[in-house]
């Protein structure tokens, strides 16, 4: 039989850990199938994805600014992710392709410690997903820059959390309460700029978990801004790992094992190549 494929879809896409972690668990599992990258100019979505299916690959992950655009070329959603509109997970059943999203479920069960006070900053795709999955323990404050959509932005998060949307410049009087503080934008992705300054983190709780859902080679600027502040700042690694071990499991039927995965990934975070 023929190796089955899957990968990711992404602009930019190369950096992604993805394809070492998947392909990791492929093997350990015994499974005969490989994982790529495939970086997509936004432009060229519609034809790159229908091109790929067609050619046999059996499911997809989706990554920014992808999330949203999927869903005009796939045949099905499911409930929460037609819910969020945005998808992250494709699966290909019975020659039908199913977007989900695995963001929300991957983000909270990877966090330290359980949280209460939560402060989260965005409104795209993956910041939707983690705010309609919170915990019902979870009070959730959430954060996002003013902007002509900013009322369509607060209709949304009010029907998915049922909660206000705060205009970010209002961040400085609930820093001092929150135990979980999560960039959920591309923010700092492609630049040393970080949503939160130094400062602003000195006004936070000592133990405050941070957590910043994108990574790179080095810490991004929000993750170094927690750090010289003296508090503990993870990047998005353990997000990725859980959603990532969530897709797997629709794709193939079983479940990976995580501390595969995370060995796979984890040695680049530690400065080696």
């Amino acid at each position: 039989m023929a190796t089955t494929r899957y990968g990711l879809l992404g602009y930019p896409a190369r950096h992604s850990k993805s394809p070492a972690m998947h392909n990791a668990a492929f093997k350990q599992a015994g499974i005969d199938a490989q994982y790529d990258a495939y970086e997509v100019a936004p432009n060229a979505l519609a034809a790159t994805f229908k091109s790929l299916v067609a050619s046999g690959v059996a499911g997809f992950n989706v990554t920014m600014p992808f999330k949203e655009a999927i869903m005009l070329y796939l045949d099905d959603l499911t409930p929460l992710a037609r819910r969020l509109s945005a998808v992250n997970t494709v699966v290909i059943r019975d020659g039908k392709t199913i977007g989900d999203s695995t963001d929300g479920a991957g983000f909270w069960r990877t966090l330290r410690e359980p949280a209460d006070q939560v402060i989260l900053i965005g409104t795209g795709g993956a910041a939707r997903a983690i705010m309609a999955t919170a915990p019902k323990s979870v009070t959730l404050h959430v954060f996002n820059r003013q902007s002509d959509r900013f009322a369509e932005k607060a209709a949304m998060v009010n029907d998915l959390a049922g909660v206000e949307l705060h205009d970010l410049t209002e961040i400085g009087m609930y820093l001092p309460y929150a135990d979980l503080i999560v960039n959920a934008t591309n923010v700092g992705m492609q630049s040393d700029v970080s949503i939160l300054s130094t400062e602003q983190f000195y006004e936070t709780q000592p133990d405050v978990q941070v957590v910043d859902i994108i990574y790179k080679k080095e810490p991004t600027p929000f993750v170094a801004a927690a750090r010289a502040a003296g508090r503990h700042a993870d990047d998005g690694l353990a997000m990725l790992i859980g959603q990532g071990a969530l897709s797997f499991e629709q794709w193939t039927g079983q479940l990976p094992d995580i501390n595969v995965m995370k060995q796979a990934i984890m040695p680049a975070e530690e400065g080696e190549e």
